[in-house]
């Protein structure tokens, strides 16, 4: 597939997607991922899309806002956005459309009168003057209309070169053309399922259903041997005896007297299907021995139901759907069978919410879908066409795919940062809430150890393109023409960037505020790691600028913060109840001053409604009876 065209389908009111290669669709709740995938299958394999509902129809904006409801590009540039729909009528017109290059000869004879050129950018090209020799393509649209007179929905799936669907002129798509189609479904169900209906059970059958066949017998022989001995038994004949001598019931029930030598056992009808039915999955993993399958837990389940669906999903060349991919297993697994998927497919689409899923795809394979002011779009990372975007895009593995499902994310400087106010944010709840309540994720700007402010605009750029909200978390640095340099580089790449008081980097952000007794408390675990405590013989602005010092270089921000915190902590107030009765009220956490004031300021500024200024400069804390630093 080179191009999916969507247009009042569902959630979407238009959407033109053209993947690079495979596409993994990724993004926050309610962006479209289902939709994509049920469009596609809605085109390309009837045997797993679901049947049209009123639903499917977008419900788009009124007359009135009309204009308002069309696809516009986002803030950096991408399409396939539109705001969310308020209340109104739904469209009566829905259309996904497909376009499908490198076609088999078999499929290419199928539809024959149908081709057109593919141009470079991925879509048909309808002109005339088009390069004959160009690469062939075949253009595929399922169309649902809703009549409002009849209240009736009717579908199709027709060929757009040959149709004018405004006078009601389709050239339909055989129902045999798109099963010929190298388009699988995966469809996970319970595994190993001898039952009809079964992924398993299909499998038997497909690979030699005589076989199946006489299989199943054999079963079937085995169990009626093995239950007519059963009912022969006199531990059963005399239970059975007794039960029909009572009031002379094997005397009334049939036309003739019954003894237990008339009495037999069926499973359900007495069918091999029944007694398929009844069969369930065990499995025999350590030394607990043979156990039902659902006792091995969901993620045994889940795999096994993966591997069954990949079995019959194993097309060479095939365009491969699924949905929610990933989702009951674990992580090591979900990249495994992703990784299997793309190599082995023509094609993979797989939506997912798992970022291990996304870490199986390159960078311009990822597709991800995101809502801003009420607004859905989709967002793919550019070609790589320098040294630089090369670097930059590694990040996405190392730094943005944990954040894949979040609306927002927070960069800082680098890990300290984010071990810091990470820590810190834990600590909220319940008595106030983290940064996860709005949606954002706190990233460090580089690879690894490589942070500081000038790697801020490359991680924020690249995450601006994945269509995230970016808030930048820089220190204020003396100023000169180069730190002037590197804060407007910072402002250009972020939607709001939060600077830290003057001379203040995430150290001091600890300590600030902070009477100096409850410093000194804390820094003495720091002998426990191996480090002098600064602080020991006597504490003074001056050494807690050396405990700084120590934090930073030696990487124990964590150890000291925790040992802070429960110095911070006032005692629980035990008051008595009407019942006389002493109970401790719930006292809530303190937090180091200038920490709390950060996270509440990328609380503050995480909404897309939000119209403050788009630098903070946060303000400085100070000690209990001193004056501002």
């Amino acid at each position: 597939m080179t191009r999916l065209l969507v247009s009042d389908f569902r959630g979407w009111k238009s959407l033109d997607l053209r993947p690079r290669d495979h596409a993994v669709v990724a993004g926050v709740p309610r962006a479209g991922r289902s939709d994509v995938i049920e469009a596609l299958a809605r085109v390309l394999d009837p045997d797993a899309a679901h049947g049209p509902a009123l639903s499917d129809l977008h419900q788009g904006a009124s007359a009135e806002g009309e204009n308002e409801g069309q696809s516009s590009p986002s803030s950096d540039g991408s399409e396939g956005a539109q705001p969310e729909p308020s209340e109104s009528p739904r469209v009566s017109t829905a259309e996904v459309e497909v376009t499908l290059s490198d076609l088999d000869p078999e499929i290419e004879q199928l539809v024959d009168g149908h081709l057109q050129p593919l141009d470079a950018s991925g879509s048909a090209s309808e002109s005339d003057e088009a390069d004959p020799s160009a690469v062939q393509c075949v253009r595929l649209t399922y169309r649902l209309s809703y009549d409002r007179e009849t209240e009736t929905l009717e579908s199709v799936v027709y060929y757009p070169a040959g149709s004018n669907p405004e006078t009601g002129k389709f050239a339909r798509v055989p129902v045999a053309v798109r099963r010929a189609l190298p388009v699988i479904t995966l469809n996970a169900g319970v595994p190993l399922q001898l039952r009809a209906g079964g992924n398993l059970r299909r499998y038997v059958e497909e690979r030699d259903p005589k076989a199946a066949v006489a299989a199943f017998e054999v079963l079937r022989d085995a169990v009626g041997q093995a239950v007519a001995a059963l009912s022969a038994d006199p531990a059963i004949t005399e239970a059975v005896d007794a039960v029909l001598a009572v009031g002379g019931t094997g005397e009334r029930l049939g036309d003739s007297p019954i003894t237990a030598g008339d009495v037999g056992f069926l499973a359900e009808d007495g069918s091999v299907s029944a007694l398929l039915r009844a069969l369930r999955a065990a499995l025999r993993l350590d030394s607990a021995g043979l156990l039902a399958l659902a006792n091995h837990g969901s993620t045994a389940t889940a795999v096994l139901s993966m591997a069954e669906a990949l079995l019959l999903a194993d097309v060479p060349g095939a365009v491969v759907l699924a949905d929610d991919f990933g989702d009951q297993l674990d992580a090591a697994t979900a990249e495994h069978l992703a990784s299997l998927i793309r190599n082995r497919s023509g094609q993979a689409w797989l939506s997912t919410r798992r970022p291990e899923v996304a870490r199986a795809f390159a960078p311009g394979e990822v597709v991800r879908l995101v809502r801003h002011g009420g607004r859905r779009a989709h967002h793919q990372l550019p070609q790589v066409r320098d040294r630089k975007q090369l670097v930059a895009h590694r990040q996405l593995h190392t730094q943005l795919l944990p954040a894949l499902t979040a609306p927002v994310v927070a960069v800082t400087e680098g890990p300290h940062d984010v071990a810091v106010l990470g820590m810190a944010n834990r600590r909220y709840p319940p008595s106030r809430l983290p940064l996860s309540a709005y949606g954002v994720r706190l990233v460090a700007a580089g690879t690894g150890g490589d942070g500081g402010i000038d790697k801020v605009p490359q991680t924020a750029d690249l995450a601006k393109q994945l269509g995230f909200r970016v808030i930048g978390v820089v220190d204020a640095d003396k100023p000169s023409p180069q730190t002037a340099a590197q804060l407007d580089r910072v402002e250009k790449a972020c939607d709001v960037v939060l600077r830290l008081p003057p001379k203040t980097a995430i150290e001091r952000a600890i300590t600030a505020g902070v009477p100096l007794s409850q410093l000194a408390a804390a820094s003495a675990v720091l002998p426990e790691f191996g480090q002098p405590d600064p602080l020991a013989a006597e504490a003074t602005e001056q050494t807690v600028k050396q405990l700084g010092t120590v934090l930073h270089s030696k990487s124990l921000h964590e150890p000291f913060l925790d040992a802070l915190y429960r110095e911070l902590q006032p005692e629980p107030v035990q008051e008595a109840d009407p019942d006389g009765e002493e109970s401790d009220e719930e006292v809530p956490v303190v937090h180091p001053p200038l920490l709390a004031a950060i996270l509440d300021a990328i609380a503050t500024a995480a909404s897309s409604g939000y119209s403050g200024p788009t630098t903070i400069d946060l303000e400085d804390v100070s000690r209990p009876g001193e004056g501002t630093a």
